[in-house]
């Protein structure tokens, strides 16, 4: 058995830290939620890379596992209905229709074949919006974008096409400590949810667009607070109602 220093790394959302699409009226605006958790009770995720399990399986097998039965109905050829629709910023679903979500677009790493990245110590987490029916995001303009949104960020947006309209996301360390173990990140396709996915009004097919993240060389043998946002002018970010959602154990 070979044996790798952990890694630990805690997420944290604001708000909620249910997955699952809900139908949620009382509430105003979404949460960030995330995959893979194996449970929901305490949102435990260990992992060691290249080591194997009790029944000699890799354990980092139902981490994977996990994210294969989450992204199953994103798989090519199961979203499918007269309603199920390609979109782009020149073509919103219309009434009664529903986007559909290209994982091509989840990158190359981030895939089954991969792994997800455990293997190699290297995990990816998936991240979605929680369902609200009716919640209508209202995005910034890059022009008027706030001021503690983290400058790589800000470049971002300032430097992309202004005709397109989206919810930013941006995943960190949360102190300065974090951020110096955490190392190199990746988002795919991007830090951002397209908002021709929005409002989502339970209709059949619908999925929700995703975010994935890979972290790509975390310092060993430390804990590290990750703490991920959305960013749009109905989004509070509220410390109160901040949660731990997970630890990955790498």
């Amino acid at each position: 058995m070979l044996w790798v220093p952990m890694v630990k790394f805690l997420f944290m959302v604001y708000n909620q830290n249910v997955f699952h699409p809900v139908k949620r009226i009382e509430k105003q605006d979404p949460s960030l939620i995330f995959e893979p958790q194996l449970n929901s009770e305490n949102d435990l995720i260990w992992l060691k890379a290249k080591s194997d399990g009790p029944d000699g399986e890799p354990s980092w097998k139902p981490l994977t596992d996990k994210l294969d039965q989450f992204l199953k109905p994103y798989q090519y050829g199961n979203q499918y209905g007269p309603n199920v629709v390609p979109c782009n910023n020149g073509h919103v679903p219309g009434p009664g229709q529903v986007c559909s979500v290209d994982i091509r677009h989840l990158g190359m790493n981030c895939t089954k074949e991969n792994n997800y990245g455990y293997d190699k110590g290297t995990p990816c987490v998936v991240i979605a919006l929680e369902n609200i029916v009716g919640w209508i995001p209202d995005v910034y303009e890059t022009n008027r974008l706030p001021e503690e949104m983290p400058q790589y960020l800000k470049h971002t947006a300032m430097n992309g096409n202004p005709e397109k309209k989206m919810i930013w996301v941006s995943c960190d360390g949360k102190n300065p400590v974090d951020k110096e173990n955490l190392g190199p990140f990746a988002y795919a396709p991007g830090p951002f949810f397209e908002t021709y996915y929005f409002p989502y009004q339970n209709l059949k097919g619908y999925l929700s667009p995703l975010v994935m993240v890979q972290f790509l060389k975390p310092v060993k043998g430390v804990l590290i607070n990750v703490e991920c946002k959305a960013w749009a002018n109905n989004i509070v970010h509220n410390q109160r109602d901040k949660q731990e959602i997970g630890r990955a154990h790498v």
